[in-house]
């Protein structure tokens, strides 16, 4: 599964222009990718992080399958909740989409090794996120706000008054520096604070 479009084209062909790569095949993010994948046996498969909902479905099926194929992701979001939901889906390699071709085939030489090759901005980012400003009342009201829920609604299911919800989702803004909650809880997700 690649990117879609141009850039998978393109990835394509530096991919198979490259002495030591053989390309086993691309197809569309909406198709079915595990199957393809089986027959093929590739020892690296590359997926674009940014076009599937759930890159743990993926992953588990191609490990299920074929244990000794390593998954390595392309994003254009590099922040601690993408590298988050990443590992947590057991790839072996983030990559951001901007990098230039050489790195990427370094990287991706990397994870053909056994290795994990991580890059270095997420990572940066997932470093920086490690300081949490949030304290867990905070992050409850926060992650609440995040499903959609009500000021109303929030004071309901964690047992606080609307008033202490408004009190904590300002202290929210203000600590993430939002201008509204909707804002403030994009932030929050970006950092991997909630």
């Amino acid at each position: 599964m690649g990117p879609p479009g141009l850039l998978r084209t393109a990835l394509a062909a530096v991919l198979a222009a490259t002495p030591g790569f053989e390309l086993a095949g691309e197809s569309d993010p909406d198709r079915h990718l595990a199957e393809g994948v089986i027959t093929r046996r590739p020892h690296v498969v590359l997926v674009d992080l940014d076009a599937i909902d759930d890159p743990a479905t993926l992953t588990g099926q191609l490990h299920a399958r074929l244990p000794e194929c390593a998954v390595v992701v392309l994003t254009s979001r590099r922040t601690a909740r993408v590298l988050r939901r990443a590992l947590g889906a057991r790839v072996r390699g983030v990559i951001a989409k901007d990098v230039p071709p050489q790195e990427l085939l370094d990287q991706l030489r990397l994870v053909a090794e056994g290795r994990r090759a991580i890059d270095p901005v997420t990572a940066l980012a997932a470093l920086d996120a490690a300081v949490n400003p949030l304290n867990e009342r905070e992050r409850e009201v926060t992650a609440a706000a995040a499903r959609g829920l009500s000021t109303k609604e929030i004071a309901g299911q964690l047992h606080l008054a609307p008033g202490t919800v408004r009190n904590h989702l300002s202290a929210v803004l203000r600590k993430t520096g939002a201008r509204n909650r909707w804002e403030a809880v994009q932030r929050a997700q970006d950092a991997g604070w909630i």
